[in-house]
């Protein structure tokens, strides 16, 4: 009797050209991205109120009695002080901090171009870390004293040292495997075991091929040992398990919403996903699998995987002759035109009402820059031509990223320092409620203002913070009361004593 045999993964037969030399033009227009990639990470760091949420609770943290009990708290904890020699404004603490957090990220990028282009080719690696830069948000969490961008370093370097080491037999990533692993366990313990776990299942069903066994021990061993250690993260970190309800949803839909000046690269991407991975594809359901297991393991490696599947399609589409998701990138670049129309304004809009007179002039360079730019992505991509398809594509995120910073976010931090305003009507300090971290996280960024204050932060307090709308200002109840903004919308703040 004849067996059937088990279908094995296959790689694509479609045409795959040489790789084209890369000219003049594109250096440049590479190096200018990088440019505008770290103009925008790097401003504003030493001005900047704490971020409410992760980065509120991970300051508050460092600067508490209990900072040696987490290791990236620890490392906090030694540069804080750095910060003072620079300003006397408490924001210039938070510098060196932040500066670390971006220099994980752009470490990240850095192992990434390098061992992605052995492994999908030099031009996929370049796109997919210039549509990853184009992102509205993923550039975010290297301006914030976090743990993100460390664990988004461990993570990335886990998979593409992993990839090598069993597909492209290179026996010494496995040193730099368990590396990676540290790091990431470090920083995200629980996240880190579940993508561990990944590898286990490969294993398991690699079971001729004995090179995934060794990285699987490996993973979940240094994974589970510095979880008994050092214990979960909290919510020292934007992503992370432990919260009250599951930012699973959260994190797609960041993700892709970040990806929305290529939106059209990204849905044709998915398409083309889904169409090779039935063929059983190899980088089809490599990428397939790791953006499942990322996005449920909420390691912001989802985010990238986005920006590698638009990235591929950009290679594809003015290389292939009959590539075939053309309709899917032209239709959806229109809608995408037409939404980022209505969006800019309503921006300008809410720009004119809430901050007139500049902060006006500020959005509507922002706005231009985004919208200007989208178009010549469309008229690229309708009339084949490369260099605008791409460059519009790519420069609407950039540079309405960097305009936000530059130009725009000095007019919301104007109403960002209200923790600062609060203080000021306080005499002594004493102890404060730590506020909610699923309900009440955005009076987190307080935390670390209070603290630096001589105040004790506390599960049981007695002061505790509260906001509400500005149009219920009109709240009962003894306590000091400011206005601002938590991040856009504006809100009263209230310290009262705990009855």
């Amino acid at each position: 009797m004849s067996r059937k045999k088990r279908r094995k993964a296959s790689v694509s037969q479609s045409p795959n050209p040489g790789p084209v030399p890369a000219s003049s033009q594109w250096r440049f227009f590479v190096w200018a991205c990088c440019f505008f990639f770290l103009a925008a990470l790097l401003v504003q760091l030493d001005v900047m109120t704490a971020w409410p949420g992760g980065e509120g609770f991970a300051l508050a943290r460092a600067l508490d009695a209990g900072w040696g009990d987490y290791l990236p708290a620890s490392i906090n904890h030694v540069l804080l002080p750095l910060g003072d020699a620079l300003s006397d404004d408490p924001d210039s603490r938070f510098l060196f901090p932040r500066m670390l957090s971006a220099f994980w990220l752009v470490l990240a990028a850095f192992f990434t171009y390098r061992w992605t282009s052995r492994l999908f080719g030099t031009q996929v690696s370049q796109l997919a870390l210039l549509c990853a830069g184009a992102s509205l948000f993923l550039p975010f969490f290297g301006k914030v004293a976090t743990a993100d961008t460390l664990a988004l370093l461990g993570h990335a370097g886990m998979l593409w040292s992993l990839l090598l080491y069993a597909l492209a037999k290179d026996q010494r990533k496995i040193y730099a495997f368990g590396v990676f692993v540290l790091l990431a366990a470090i920083a995200a313990p629980v996240s880190t075991l579940l993508l561990s776990m990944m590898v286990v299942v490969l294993a398991v069903f690699q079971r001729t091929d004995y090179s995934w066994t060794t990285p699987a021990g490996v993973a979940v061993g240094i994974s589970m040992l510095v979880l008994l250690v050092q214990g979960p993260q909290g919510a020292n970190t934007y992503w992370y398990y432990g919260q009250e309800d599951s930012r699973v949803l959260d994190l797609l839909y960041y993700g892709l919403l970040g990806m929305l000046p290529l939106a059209g690269w990204v849905i044709a991407g998915f398409r083309d996903l889904i169409f090779k991975a039935r063929n059983f594809e190899q980088f089809s359901m490599i990428v397939g699998m790791a953006m499942v297991v990322t996005l449920l393991a909420q390691s912001l490696l989802f985010m990238y995987l986005v920006a590698l599947l638009a990235g591929k399609q950009m290679q594809l589409y003015f290389s292939e002759p009959n590539y075939p998701w053309k309709d899917f990138v032209r239709a959806t670049s229109v809608v995408q035109l037409v939404v980022a129309f209505i969006g800019a304004f309503l921006l300008l809009t809410g720009g004119a009402i809430s901050f007139p007179g500049g902060g006006f002039r500020a959005a509507l360079g922002m706005a231009a820059a985004y919208w200007i730019f989208s178009l010549l992505a469309v008229l690229g991509i309708f009339g084949d031509r490369r260099n605008f398809a791409l460059g519009g594509s790519i420069l609407s995120g950039m540079l309405t990223v960097m305009f936000f910073w530059v130009q725009v976010y000095p007019y919301v931090e104007v109403e960002r320092s209200w923790p600062e305003d609060l203080l000021s009507q306080v005499t002594e300090p004493a102890t404060l409620q730590i506020p909610d971290e699923a309900d009440e996280s955005e009076l987190s960024t307080a935390l670390p203002y209070f603290r630096m204050a001589g105040w004790e932060l506390a599960q049981e307090g007695s002061y505790r913070l509260s906001m509400a709308p500005v149009a219920a200002d009109s709240l009962e109840g003894a306590g000091a009361r400011v206005r601002g903004r938590a991040i856009l919308q504006p809100l009263t703040f209230v310290l009262s004593p705990v009855e």
